[in-house]
């Protein structure tokens, strides 16, 4: 009899814990690490957390192998459509029912794009000896509109529809704590009747929730959201222009040019951004934690950039979003840097250059800008050096091209 392989003498569970253990491992290190007053310090430390991460994808890479942990009785594996699957024997069609967002990323869903991110899909098949004509219709009730899709699907084929309803901007405006909502899924032939009218308690975050990424529940697959920290980025938002008009105030001629001179007046713009955010009394306070995602997703609570000028106070995403606020805002080309468990900014030193300098925002209440600037471009050689297939550089530009727009335009 030939040995069991090593997957098969592995239990799932014990595997589970594991992971559990070595992700509070290394989120605690990031912690330990991003804390610092300046977090491009402290090599040791950044390499025992580079070699804690490898542990970790060691470990996720192995549990893929693993068989699934068989489900409780009377319900279905998480990747298997839900709702009712109608038969020949009974109405001709079959109509299946996929979620593929859970929870609900409010902040951003009006960016998304249903042929990439639907919030579910019903896929209808016409097993009856005739064509049939069918309305879907999909609402989330009290806070969308109902998107309706009509189609004849001849005999023996079938239909996709990927769903996305609209939300009510002002119903949308007021989530600001995690809630749950009702979707409503009905699937109808036109020539006879109502065939399904289902509906599922779904999860909404708070607007100000943002998502890093997400593991899509009908196919266990990563997909990176980070991009849509973009919509984040207000430079038109009536606080970020004020900081922008003091910056003004204080570089020769008093006026922000943006790339209109040389390449030493960007630096000296830049500059004059920073000591503005800093009489401004930014400080930096470590508020990361944000509640209402599940397993695989990674949310982080994020201000709007009018918000961290209110209160005077930001995390590094929070004072990455602000910061590129105001380049944008000045008409220079900005860029959001994340690695894991930290974000800063970068400018782009001339226009289309292609040519990035690098700051850290959470120095901008205890440094000067030379550090700052300084911490920022050793983060980022570090990160290519650890770990640089999780470096990931967004350029506001781009993400205007794709549709990424600021969250509020005033």
């Amino acid at each position: 009899m030939a040995d069991p392989s090593p997957t098969d003498k592995v239990d799932p569970e014990a595997m589970k814990r594991q992971i559990q253990g070595q992700h509070r491992r290394v989120m605690g290190l990031r912690s330990q690490l991003y804390s610092q007053t300046d977090p491009s310090t402290g090599e040791a430390l950044r390499q025992r957390l580079a070699d804690e991460e490898a542990t970790l994808r060691r470990l996720e890479d192995e549990a893929k192998d693993l068989p699934s942990p068989p489900s409780p009785e009377g319900h279905a594996p998480a990747s298997a459509p839900w709702g009712r699957m109608l038969g020949p024997r009974t109405t001709g069609l079959r109509v299946e029912q996929t979620l593929h967002m859970k929870p609900l990323p409010t902040g951003v869903y009006h960016l998304l794009d249903p042929e990439t991110h639907p919030l579910l899909s019903v896929v209808v098949t016409n097993e009856s000896r005739d064509p049939k004509r069918i309305c879907v219709r999909a609402y989330i009730e009290g806070l969308s509109a109902t998107e309706v899709h009509t189609v004849e699907i001849e005999r023996g084929k079938q239909a996709v529809f990927k769903l996305l309803p609209t939300l009510l901007p002002d119903r949308a405006q007021r989530i600001t704590e995690v809630q749950r909502a009702t979707l409503h899924v009905l699937a109808e032939d036109l020539d006879g009747k109502t065939e399904i009218h289902e509906t599922h308690s779904i999860v909404c975050l708070a607007r100000t929730s943002s998502f890093n990424a997400v593991r899509r529940p009908d196919s266990n697959q990563i997909v990176d959201l980070s991009h849509y920290y973009g919509a984040w980025v207000t430079p038109y938002a009536e606080t970020v222009q004020e900081r922008v008009r003091h910056a003004a105030d204080l570089v020769p001629d008093r006026q922000i040019w943006g790339y209109q001179r040389d390449p030493d007046s960007v630096t000296q713009q830049v500059e004059a951004l920073y000591q503005s955010l800093k009489e401004a009394g930014i400080t930096y306070i470590n508020s990361v934690i944000d509640f209402g995602a599940g397993p695989g997703q990674v949310t982080q609570r994020t201000r709007l950039p009018r918000e961290s000028l209110k209160h005077r106070s930001a995390n590094c995403i929070d004072g990455s979003v602000l910061f590129a606020s105001l380049l944008e805002g000045s008409s220079l080309n900005a860029a959001l840097v994340l690695v894991p468990g930290h974000a800063f900014v970068g400018w782009e030193v001339w226009d289309s250059s292609d040519d990035w300098k690098f700051l850290e925002t959470t120095m901008i209440g205890s440094h000067d800008f030379e550090a700052a600037c300084i911490s920022g471009e050793r983060q980022y050689e570090q990160a290519k050096l650890f770990d640089s297939a999780r470096l990931v550089m967004h350029r506001l530009g781009d993400l205007r091209a794709r549709g990424i727009w600021p969250m509020e335009a005033t």
